[in-house]
């Protein structure tokens, strides 16, 4: 379809599948990724012949890569197709097939399982069901236990349902990848703000030229600062505490939320807990999710960039003012690309500003 991009069935280019008139990936955190892609949809003898093409058969493996200015390759999405949309136009010129599809972790969220996780702890029970998906683990140790003895883990939803409810109730997020060999990771981990931005995007300035043309940003501090949170052992009768003055996430900028929002701001978590690792991990979730009370979006293009942005990454916004301009992390991605242009659509989330 031009642009250099490839679209592969089963880690393989396929003649069917190049033929696309336009590619939309969509990235979000704590969605699966998706695809859609569409084609002329042209008749043959009276009939529509891509309608029963095997590229498109429902569960067809499909890989869309990307190439960037400094020669590296990069694997938006790698999953199933699972559906279509078709629009039909009368004498077939205009008519339209959309395959849609999405990332692997769709295939984690096909049965409602009831499952007793007993002696393990949070992580352990999700690298344990990431190998039954040939999915490479990249998992962070959470701290707290269910023992037999006490309350044990127990599943009532899909494999999906599941992680993403303990990614929450540990400020964790859950995302896979595919890289340009077509090897997937399935990440669980809280977000990580340290380090540089993985691109540069400008507006405002000359100097280096810019690459992004608008940009709205906003921020609301009317959220939760701390937590508080008790319960009882079970076992001697002591209290556990939960209580977390902050989120213990660096600040994007160095001022966090709490030194912004001085007066108090305190949200109460209760849950039924073994032990104060436990209940500190769903206190420091909960502040992990307040704690990004600043957003932005804006558009920009490969073109433009060179370079192709990831939810889940950090990137540098220069040029909105001494306060914003920095490191933010990305929370989500819409990548439109036909044959003349690749366009990305982001949102960015920070917990912090500059004095």
């Amino acid at each position: 379809m031009g642009l250099g991009i490839s679209i592969r069935l089963d880690g393989a280019p396929n003649d069917t599948l190049a033929s696309a008139a336009s590619v939309e990936v969509t990235e979000r955190v704590a969605l699966p990724t998706s695809y859609r892609i569409g084609y002329a949809l042209d008749t043959v003898d009276g009939d529509f012949p891509l309608l029963t093409e095997d590229a498109f058969s429902p569960g067809s493996e499909i890989s869309i890569l990307v190439p960037t200015s400094d020669g590296a390759t990069n694997c938006l999405v790698k999953g199933p197709a699972y559906g279509q949309e078709i629009h039909f136009e009368h004498g077939g010129s205009g008519s339209l097939l959309t395959v849609i599809g999405s990332d692997s972790l769709i295939k984690l969220d096909r049965e409602d399982k009831v499952v007793q996780w007993s002696d393990v702890t949070d992580s352990d029970a999700v690298t344990a069901i990431l190998g039954q998906y040939e999915l490479a683990p990249d998992t962070d140790t959470t701290s707290a236990g269910h023992l037999e003895m006490k309350h044990t883990l127990i599943q009532r939803e899909t494999d999906l349902a599941f992680i993403r409810r303990l990614a929450r109730r540990n400020g964790y997020c859950f995302w896979v990848t595919c890289d340009d060999l077509g090897i997937e990771t399935a990440h669980f981990r809280r977000p990580d703000l340290g380090g540089d931005g993985e691109v540069d995007l400008i507006i405002n300035l000359n100097d280096p030229k810019p690459n992004v043309t608008c940009l709205d940003l906003s921020w609301d501090i009317e959220r939760p600062t701390s937590a508080t949170g008790s319960e009882l052992d079970l076992t001697d009768k002591s209290d556990i505490s939960g209580d977390v003055d902050r989120s213990p996430l660096a600040a994007l900028g160095g001022t966090t939320l709490a030194d912004i929002a001085t007066d108090a701001r305190v949200v109460h978590v209760r849950a039924p807990v073994d032990d104060a690792g436990d209940l500190q991990s769903r206190s420091e979730a909960a502040l992990i999710d307040a704690s990004f009370f600043l957003r932005a979006k804006g558009t920009t293009t490969l073109s433009s960039l060179g370079k192709v942005i990831r939810a889940h990454t950090l990137v540098n916004l220069r040029g909105v003012g001494a306060r914003h301009s920095g490191v933010w992390f990305c929370n989500a991605v819409r990548h439109t690309i036909d044959a003349s242009e690749h366009k990305m659509e982001f949102e960015l989330m920070r917990n912090g500003w500059a004095d």
